[in-house]
């Protein structure tokens, strides 16, 4: 479980020239061109610097807090770093979106799901079912992951579900997905390679050998099937009493 108590304030500037060609500029400069949106509030142009923004999404995720700074205004702004646009690495970060935020109103996150932790269980293999789990709490209160250690686990079938995470009830809530009822909901289980493998090469069995050769026969011909070319293929009996009659 990972919250950062402290606060981060983050610098940022007005960005006045727009289009494609300055944004293009900027990005060559070192510079992400962003926006400030939410809470029904003008969007605002902002321009960041790559390498500050990198480092803070690295450690902060979509969930940490975040306190801007626009230009010389001494009033913060608290968001959450709502998406990032990037390309391939190395080539920088295209556009970044704050979204503003309520301290006193709850909202909906997705936080992720980290293994940390160290397991040895022969012929197995720890598997993490769900990346990311969704709460509800106050902005202040979002964890930026859920760290779900995994040396606990000691053989196959074992499993590590929703009601093992540990954190503060009273601050945050849980929300089920609509196909699930009870905090038994699955987050990482151990799973036999052996039987994976086994299943894995009966499937590509069935997928590329022709039936006849599964069952170990040959297909028997079914009496009216079509040939290749259309005619229908006549029982020997009716062949023969073709012959007799000319």
């Amino acid at each position: 479980m990972t919250n950062t108590s402290e606060k981060i304030v983050f610098h940022v500037s007005t960005r006045h020239a727009k289009g494609s060609g300055n944004a293009s500029r900027l990005r060559r400069e070192g510079k992400t061109p962003g926006n400030i949106y939410g809470l029904n509030k003008k969007s605002v142009a902002v321009i960041t610097d790559y390498q500050g923004v990198k480092k803070l999404y690295q450690s902060h995720g979509d969930t940490g807090l975040v306190y801007l700074q626009v230009d010389d205004d001494k009033k913060q702004i608290p968001v959450l770093i709502d998406e990032v646009s990037s390309v391939v690495i190395g080539e920088g970060i295209l556009h970044v979106s704050f979204k503003r935020v309520s301290l006193s109103v709850k909202i909906e996150a997705e936080i992720p799901v980290v293994l940390i932790g160290e397991t040895k269980i022969d012929d197995a293999v720890v598997s993490l079912v769900k990346d990311f789990v969704l709460v509800e709490a106050l902005p202040a209160d979002l964890l930026e992951n859920f760290e779900v250690d995994i040396s606990s686990l000691t053989e196959v079938g074992q499993s590590i579900t929703l009601a093992d995470l540990n954190f503060d009830k009273s601050k945050i809530t849980l929300i089920l997905g609509e196909d699930e009822e009870t905090l038994d909901v699955m987050l990482v289980n151990v799973q036999a390679v052996k039987e994976e493998v086994e299943e894995v090469v009966e499937e590509i069995v069935e997928e590329t050998l022709p039936e006849a050769e599964i069952d170990g026969k040959d297909k028997p011909e079914v009496e009216g099937e079509k040939t290749n070319d259309g005619d229908e293929k006549l029982p020997k009996k009716s062949v023969e009493e073709k012959a007799s009659k000319k």
